[in-house]
């Protein structure tokens, strides 16, 4: 059964805007926005599914594209998806253009880190004072609950995401085909 209230966090290249004090790199949407008319379609449509109908899916959730991309087989898969590039500058111009509901996030680097690697990775931080720590998936999965309680939080204040409007029917295509979680080798 699909889940139908997931949204996405995108990373992307920073930018800046006059309504933020900091440089903007990364962008969270309902899934309902990958349906979006100016989304590139089947692609949007594809990638909706994915973050809907994958196990494990839980009413609410955040899910960082990076983790679809360990899901599609450490994105070996994604050709046969869709052009996540395409689909996420497309989004990242919506949220600007706001014809569509996003919370727009300035992270610090070591988050960025943590976020745009898949839920397996382990890192090795270099600390201000010179040391280094080891942070891994439960460190990547707190900054994703930390994230999944602010888009919570949104919610509770202002109702759901609004996707935009005219949105397409997600493409019929199964996608439980394309779920293969990457594999260490």
């Amino acid at each position: 059964m699909p889940v139908r209230d997931v949204h996405l966090l995108a990373l992307h290249e920073p930018y800046h805007s006059p309504r933020h004090p900091v440089p903007i790199n990364g962008t969270i949407v309902h899934a309902l926005t990958l349906l979006h008319p100016a989304v590139p379609q089947p692609d949007g449509g594809h990638m909706y599914r994915c973050l809907t109908e994958f196990p494990g899916r839980t009413e609410g959730c955040l899910v960082p594209l990076s983790t679809l991309t360990y899901e599609l087989d450490g994105g070996r898969l994604w050709d046969d998806v869709a052009d996540w590039e395409y689909v996420v500058d497309v989004l990242v111009e919506l949220t600007r253009a706001e014809q569509c509901d996003a919370m727009h996030l300035g992270l610090p680097d070591h988050k960025v880190t943590m976020l745009v690697n898949g839920p397996e990775t382990v890192y090795s931080f270099i600390e201000p004072d010179g040391g280094r720590s080891m942070r891994g998936p439960a460190d990547r999965q707190r900054e994703v609950d930390e994230l999944t309680g602010k888009v919570h939080e949104f919610v509770a204040r202002g109702g759901p995401f609004w996707p935009g409007n005219g949105l397409v029917p997600p493409p019929s295509r199964p996608v439980l085909p394309w779920y293969r979680p990457a594999t260490r080798h």
